[in-house]
This record gives C-alpha cells, sequence and structure tokens, in this order.
C-alpha cells in the first residue's frame, strides 16, 4: 500500500492576503526574535557586570549598563508588538499600529540615556585618573567576556535586522541596531581592556577612554532614532523615492489616465496612501469602481495586505494635459 507524501508548506508574509493575518504573522514573528534577543540580553548583562566588578573593568560594567537598557526596550517591543497587532475598532480606526513610533521614541530614549550613563561614568575615572587616582588594570576574564559579546551581540543583530527588514518595522529594525551599538560597544570594550592589560598599569586609562568614545556612538544612534520615529509620529510622508515607486504602479493600472494629490504617511510597518486617479468620463459607476479596486489590489500587492489605500477618482476632462505636468503640479 503505497502512502502519500505530505509536503510542508512554508507560508510567507506575501502568501497572506487579510490585513488582519498580516499583523498577527508580523506580531509572532516580532514577539520570537525579541524573545530571543531578550534571552540573550538577560545572559550578557550578568555576565559583563559580575566579570566587570571582578575584573576591575569599568568600560565592561558600562557595557553592562548598555545591555540593560537593550533588554528594557525588549520589554517596551514586546508590549507595543502585542499592542500593534489588535485590529480596528470603533476608537481607532486605522487601528493602532502608530504603537510602533511611539514605541522606537521610549527605545531611544532608553538608549540615550543609557549613553548618557556610560560617557559620565567613564569621564568621572578619567578626570580621577588626572587628578592622581591610580585605575587598575583589568583582568583577562574582561576580555574573554567582551569578545563573548561581541559575537553574541551581532549575530542577534544580524537575526533581528533580517526579521525587520522581512516584516518592514521600524521598531524591530530600532532594536536591532540597539543590538549592533552593543556589539560595537563591547569592540571598544575589548580593545580597550587587551591595549590595558598588554601595555601595563600606565595604559589603564585606555579603557575609560574607550567607552567614552563608545557613548558618544551610542548617543548618536539615539538621537537619529527619536528624530525617525518622532517624524513618524507627526505624519510625515514616504520618501520620495517611495512616493516615485506609487506613481508608477499607479499609472501603470489599466484605465487610469492621470493622478494627482497624492499623500502617503506611515502607520508604524504598514503605509497609508491617498491619492486621487482620474479616468475616462464615459466609464459607467461599475467600470469606475472595478479601476480604483484594481488600483488598490496594485498597492496592497507591492506594500502589503494591511497597507490602507484611499481612492477619490475623477473624470479625466482635459486631454491634452500633459502627463507629467499635471502630476508633478499637484493639479
Amino acid at each position: 500500500m503505497t502512502g502519500k507524501k505530505h509536503e510542508t508548506v512554508t507560508v510567507g508574509l506575501e502568501d497572506l492576503q487579510s490585513p488582519f493575518q498580516h499583523a498577527e504573522y508580523k506580531s509572532k514573528e516580532g514577539l520570537r526574535v525579541t524573545i530571543i534577543g531578550m534571552a540573550v540580553n538577560i545572559l550578557l548583562t550578568i555576565f559583563k557586570v559580575i566579570a566587570g566588578v571582578i575584573g576591575n573593568s569599568a568600560a565592561l560594567i558600562a557595557d553592562g549598563v548598555h545591555s540593560l537598557s537593550d533588554l528594557l526596550s525588549d520589554f517596551v517591543v514586546i508590549f507595543s508588538i502585542r499592542i500593534s497587532a489588535k485590529p480596528e475598532d470603533d476608537s481607532h480606526n486605522f487601528g493602532h499600529k502608530k504603537i510602533e513610533s511611539l514605541a522606537s521614541v521610549v527605545v531611544g530614549v532608553m538608549l540615550l540615556l543609557a549613553g548618557a550613563l556610560i560617557l559620565s561614568e567613564a569621564a568621572g575615572t578619567i578626570y580621577d585618573f588626572i587628578e592622581g587616582t591610580p585605575i587598575e588594570k583589568p583582568a583577562m576574564i574582561t576580555f574573554y567576556v567582551a569578545l563573548l559579546s561581541i559575537i553574541a551581540k551581532e549575530l542577534l543583530y544580524q537575526y533581528t535586522h533580517r526579521v525587520a527588514k522581512k516584516l518592514g518595522s521600524d521598531m524591530i529594525e530600532v532594536n536591532a541596531w540597539h543590538h549592533r551599538t552593543d556589539a560595537f560597544s563591547s569592540v571598544g570594550v575589548a580593545a580597550g581592556i587587551g591595549a590595558a592589560i598588554l601595555l601595563g598599569d600606565k595604559w589603564a586609562i585606555l579603557d575609560p577612554i574607550m567607552a567614552v568614545l563608545l557613548a558618544l556612538y551610542i548617543l548618536y544612534i539615539a538621537l537619529k532614532i527619536i528624530y525617525n520615529s518622532t517624524n513618524d509620529l507627526m505624519d510625515a510622508s514616504l520618501s520620495p523615492e517611495i512616493n516615485e515607486e506609487i506613481k508608477t504602479i499607479i499609472l501603470d493600472c489599466e484605465g487610469v489616465l492621470n493622478m494627482h494629490s497624492l499623500k502617503t504617511r506611515k502607520l508604524g510597518s504598514s503605509k497609508a496612501i491617498d491619492m486621487h486617479i482620474m479616468i475616462d468620463e464615459n466609464l459607467t459607476v461599475k467600470e469606475a469602481a472595478e479601476i480604483q479596486k484594481e488600483v488598490e489590489n496594485c498597492l496592497k500587492q507591492r506594500f502589503g495586505a494591511d497597507t490602507y489605500v484611499i481612492i477619490k477618482v475623477e473624470p479625466f476632462l482635459d486631454r491634452k494635459v500633459d502627463r507629467e505636468k499635471h502630476i508633478l503640479e499637484g493639479l
């Protein structure tokens, strides 16, 4: 008796047609990558702080504080993922996706505070050294823990970054960069500790100096995250490149003679697109509705089923108007 072989079917984001299925899929994928990151951050925070205290490394302790900020941001991300996955309701007609941008701001602020704390501690250590307080050379265990952190956090960044791109989630992308800044800070910590160990007590100052440089880099990343996320909360339009792509998609749809008044914005990891299309004035209402639906389908096929598309249909009366000029002037 011959049995049929059962094939395993992998469902991807592009296979989901319902906006709710999209949100549910994104929620599950986002939670998975964030929980993995949380587990890694818990272990690294413990290892770094204990090794930094035992091994006399201010830079590694500061790096442990950075990992703790990563851990706190993971909690924020998990909370916002669960909220953003909720469907639309009477009080939130466009869903709850804006929570993602708000969460990104919160994560950025946490990163900003972590960078400021590291900078303050390291600068204080340098000042004390200048005033005559000696800095004890770090122990070898601190160097090994820093190397472990570099490997773990870079792998975690690559994994989280791939998931963020797949889901189109700025919030998860921000969390990925949180992992990478931790990896970069560990590179500096390892370099400073290694130099201090190899060159002797006289060069132990390299440990806090490296911490200062990395704190400045962390502050830069944090400010960039806060700026971009705040822009999204203020309904900034999508990039000029994406807007041009949207125009091309719309004008390539059969029956669309022209378009104008394109408005775009982000809703968390989703996009909202509002435009006026112009069609033949002699078409019936049913034919106009079919064209409208075709435009909506084309945009959702490109940007995802959870894309919000608002289309106003108008008759195209002046066939002599140059299409490109009409679009650019927003007539």
